[in-house]
């Protein structure tokens, strides 16, 4: 029996369109799989093009798999601002487990890119409970990173050393000696961790990371010339490497050393949030010593003329740009002066 006219051209034209469909998801998926191999192999920059392609070959396609496929290639080519809307019609729509894990992994990605470890933990909860290893590993590696922002590196330890991501262990490792640093309190508790950095630089991958640490240990090393440096480097060791008791005695050391200078009563400031178990002995040498100073009456909460200009001075022996000094209103109360974060931060 023959069909009705026309209805070749409508069967011939449907079997074109699952074709072409069929054809630009398997390419979709071809990206892909190329992206994760050269994730593998280290390849960051090539993985990224891959993503992107495989993102945009998945763009019209209407299934949830290409959706799915859609989301990943944005996050992790770092596209993630045109991923909104696919992410959140993915998760409105999606209902398989393993897609919505792989939906979750991507959106921890994007909240990583964005800086906000609260949605990355939340997107990360289900996929590190996951039974599928490779996702479970990625979610681990996800999980360290957050961590790390968070300046939580025993725990970014622990989800580095879990993950099976190339580079994870490298993590791990550099994590450790930065546990190490935030617990030091003397500038000699330093040098074993620059040598174990630089062991790792030279025998492990994934060290990167290690490079920029060893520049910042070395810096506070060495043994600064003038008060501003002395300043300089207390602040470096609580900004940069979220060393706090560290942090605190050089404010202290800097204090001693430079009883005379315009910046030790903020020194003595800064150490009272870092070293709070000796806050009434630095008080008590704070109004002691540096009653008059306009740091001691800010930090008071008494108006004080002077405390502008002094900031400017102090950014001025630092070598930062300052524009015009503004004095401080002859009435009200003002926070304590506590400084910086000036960094430089890790990335």
């Amino acid at each position: 029996m023959r069909p009705p006219p026309g209805w070749s051209a409508i069967l011939l034209s449907a079997g074109l369109t699952g074709c072409a469909s069929y054809n630009a998801m398997w390419n979709a998926q071809q990206h892909a799989r190329d992206a994760r191999r050269l994730e593998q192999l280290g390849q960051t920059s090539d993985a990224r093009a891959q993503w992107a392609l495989a993102a945009a070959k998945a763009r019209t396609l209407p299934t949830d798999k290409a959706l799915v496929l859609r989301v990943e290639g944005l996050a992790y080519s770092g596209a993630c601002r045109d991923a909104g809307e696919p992410l959140a019609r993915a998760r409105a729509n999606v209902t398989d487990p393993a897609l919505r894990e792989r939906i979750d992994l991507a959106d921890a990605e994007c909240a990583l890119a964005a800086g906000d470890p609260s949605r990355a933990d939340t997107a990360l909860a289900t996929p590190l409970a996951s039974r599928d290893s490779e996702r479970r590993s990625r979610a681990e590696y996800a999980a360290g990173r957050v961590a790390s922002l968070r300046s939580e590196y025993d725990a970014a330890a622990r989800h580095f050393s879990r993950s099976r991501v190339p580079g994870a262990a490298g993590r791990a490792l550099v994590s450790q000696q930065r546990a190490l640093i935030a617990r030091a309190t003397r500038t000699s508790d330093l040098q074993p961790i620059v040598s174990e950095l630089n062991r790792l630089l030279r025998t492990v991958g994934g060290t990167d990371d290690a490079i920029h640490l060893v520049e910042l240990l070395t810096q506070l090393q060495a043994e600064p010339q003038t008060p501003g440096a002395r300043f300089r480097r207390a602040e470096i060791a609580r900004d940069s490497l979220q060393a706090d008791g560290l942090a605190g005695q050089l404010f202290l050391e800097m204090a001693a050393t430079d009883r005379g200078s315009l910046f030790a009563p903020k020194a003595l400031i800064a150490a009272l949030s870092l070293l709070p178990e000796r806050r009434d002995s630095i008080v008590s040498l704070l109004d002691s010593r540096y009653a008059a100073s306009p740091y001691t009456r800010v930090f008071h909460g008494e108006p004080s003329v002077a405390y502008a200009v002094a900031e400017d001075s102090l950014a001025r022996e630092l070598g930062i740009q300052v524009g015009r000094t503004v004095a401080a209103p002859a009435t009200g109360r003002f926070d304590a002066p506590l400084p910086g974060p000036r960094g430089p931060k890790l990335p």
